[in-house]
């Protein structure tokens, strides 16, 4: 089933001439009360009427061949605006720019030990910078100050306790082991 102009002017006539939902359904043929809603919804015409003290099901008598009944003019669902873009961080514009000395090339043609930072382009036609990597890393040093945060002394403290604590139980674990054997 379609929604074509002449069946949405019907149901926003039938829905301001007080028809239910399920009593719409019932003279278009076809929908359910639910699709009838939905399209209500779309339309924003849920909130048009207040709610009636009985809802009342379609007669017959307020269809689009009754004689006399008005028929007014179809209503179009407006137009939603598309959300404004947000606006372009200085950073991003910064971290994402080629650094200058390098010489980006497409992601997959660079060489090991070049860095794998991504400064243009989407998919398959992303182009990395390709500067020289910093030890123990898949970025340039500017790069890699970017995906990773320094972390503070205290930081650093903790993990270089949790990594004691684990050596610690792996020791005693296998010390334990040993003695039982």
């Amino acid at each position: 089933m379609t929604w074509t102009d002449a069946r949405i002017g019907e149901l926003a006539r039938l829905w301001a001439a007080g028809v239910s939902a399920s009593g719409i359904a019932e003279a278009l043929g076809g929908l359910s009360r639910s699709a009838v809603l939905g399209k209500l919804h779309r339309l924003q015409l849920l909130r048009s009427r207040k709610a009636a003290s009985v809802p009342r099901r379609f007669d017959g008598a307020v269809g689009a061949f009754a004689p006399g009944a008005p028929q007014p003019n179809p209503v179009r669902p407006r137009r939603r605006a598309s959300p404004p873009e947000p606006p372009r961080s200085p950073w991003r514009e910064a971290a994402f720019a080629p650094l200058p000395g390098s010489q980006p090339r497409p992601w997959l043609s660079r060489n090991f030990g070049e860095c794998a930072f991504p400064v243009d382009g989407e998919s398959d036609r992303t182009v990395s910078c390709c500067g020289p990597v910093q030890a123990n890393s898949a970025y340039c040093p500017a790069h890699h100050g970017v995906v990773f945060r320094p972390r503070s002394a205290g930081a650093r403290a903790a993990e270089q306790r949790r990594w004691a604590r684990m050596v610690d139980r792996e020791t005693d674990q296998a010390n334990s082991e040993r003695n039982a054997a």
